[in-house]
């Protein structure tokens, strides 16, 4: 007989959660960044069968709800999600037990196709990895905060984050600062990075700017002893081929997201 129990986190399953995460770092590694940085701004519930971990909800300051696990888990823990409107990430089998308390209300990305994005979740290691700089880089500091370009505000925090405590590559045309690749935060694990923000100015895409930065970041992370992975938009045709170059891999795990309002 199988008995399915969900509860809330506490310091006495902690230890067995980050076991359970650290079985698929690159699948959970913003949960367990979460856990490890941010935990007064996360709630999490787990998933328990005849005492096993089989799934968990991450609630991640009252705007973004991750689900992760066997899909027959996911309809109970979403029973503790009480927001009438946030940001999904979820796996591809939990799309319909989420449909019964939520509808999807438009992708997460603004060029994906549909109402929902597509995630690839994808991986470099010293394998796999091809250096692929043919334009100047350099590794960026606090001393280099105005050359950044103008970004978003949640992109200019990531970078902002790289050049005092994590790791930020830039490539530059004619003197001039026009991509940048970025890991805000080193302290997650200790051999993997995730890549957070690969960012070129327009008028100088596609000429190899955005490779020569991510590669320089990654040769580094690679001298570091660390693996880098990162989400990538199935879409984004252009974002992929950049990766494909530097050398990652697909890792066969795919994370669907969208913004979502509860049902009436």
């Amino acid at each position: 007989m199988h008995f399915l129990s969900v509860i809330p986190l506490d310091r006495e399953y902690e230890h067995k959660f980050l076991d359970f995460l650290h079985n698929d770092k690159a699948l959970h590694i913003f949960t367990i960044s979460d856990l490890k940085s941010q935990r007064d701004k996360s709630a999490f519930w787990i998933a328990f069968e005849n005492e096993k971990i089989i799934g968990y909800v991450l609630q991640f300051d009252e705007k973004i709800v991750h689900t992760h696990g066997k899909a027959e888990c996911i309809e109970k823990l979403l029973g503790h999600i009480h927001l009438d409107e946030c940001d999904f990430v979820i796996e591809p089998p939990h799309l319909d037990p989420v449909r019964k308390f939520f509808k999807p209300a438009g992708p997460l990305e603004s060029s994906s196709k549909g109402q929902i994005t597509t995630f690839l979740v994808i991986k470099v290691n010293v394998e796999t990895f091809q250096q692929r700089v043919t334009h100047p880089v350099k590794k960026l500091g606090t001393e280099d905060s105005d050359e950044i370009p103008k970004v978003d505000e949640n992109f200019r925090k990531a970078i902002d984050s790289a050049l005092s405590e994590g790791i930020a590559f830039g490539a530059y045309q004619n003197g001039k600062l026009c991509s940048i690749a970025t890991v805000p935060n080193l302290k997650i694990l200790d051999d993997l990075a995730l890549i957070r923000g690969l960012y070129t100015i327009r008028q100088c895409r596609r000429q190899g700017l955005a490779t020569s930065a991510c590669s320089a970041l990654v040769a580094e992370l690679i001298n570091m002893g660390m693996e880098a992975m990162l989400w990538v938009e199935k879409d984004n045709i252009p974002a992929r081929k950049v990766y494909e170059k530097v050398g990652f891999k697909e890792t066969g795990h795919v994370l669907l997201g969208f913004k979502a309002k509860r049902l009436r």
